[in-house]
């Protein structure tokens, strides 16, 4: 014999079995928490890769400051970098954009992302000029100048949320 109350007719829907709301069983509710977008990693090294590179402009602005000799080993450096002085104020106003623009990144400003742009292009520009005088730190650092540009513009919907 069958019973009646315990057959389910097709319009009685199916009983769920409920849970407590004060139970945790480890898993999150997506509808009760907001949605936090965290920093992408690659935008934090892309801000760490532009302290060192902003460092290093400003050592090597330093270095052209005081007419380094390191520079100078090449015969046809004249061509390329006929005055120290003009290299090391661009090289100072490279890195010190790089700072103020990692710190920047760092901290979720917006400014960040279009200042890092701008300083990993104006590196790769200025680089291109080192090539005769030390190639392998100029591909060295233009590498890591596209990294930059890479890390940044992959993620450039970080920048626009905030």
């Amino acid at each position: 014999m069958v019973e009646q109350d315990r057959e389910r007719t097709p319009e009685q829907p199916r009983e769920r079995p409920t849970r407590s709301s004060t139970q945790d069983d480890g898993r999150t509710n997506a509808a009760v928490q907001t949605p936090t977008m965290g920093r992408p990693s690659l935008v934090t090294y892309a801000a760490i890769v532009m302290f060192a590179l902003g460092g290093f402009h400003v050592l090597l602005a330093l270095s052209e400051f005081a007419n380094s000799t390191w520079a100078l080993t090449r015969l046809d450096v004249d061509l390329f970098i006929p005055i120290l002085f003009i290299w090391g104020v661009v090289d100072l106003a490279i890195g010190s954009i790089a700072v103020y623009a990692g710190v920047s990144i760092l901290r979720g400003g917006a400014f960040g992302g279009t200042a890092g742009l701008f300083f990993a292009t104006m590196g790769i520009i200025r680089w291109l000029f080192y090539i005769p005088v030390s190639p392998v730190l100029a591909v060295v650092v233009v590498a890591l100048d596209m990294l930059v540009i890479y890390g940044l513009v992959r993620h450039a919907d970080y920048f626009q949320d905030s």
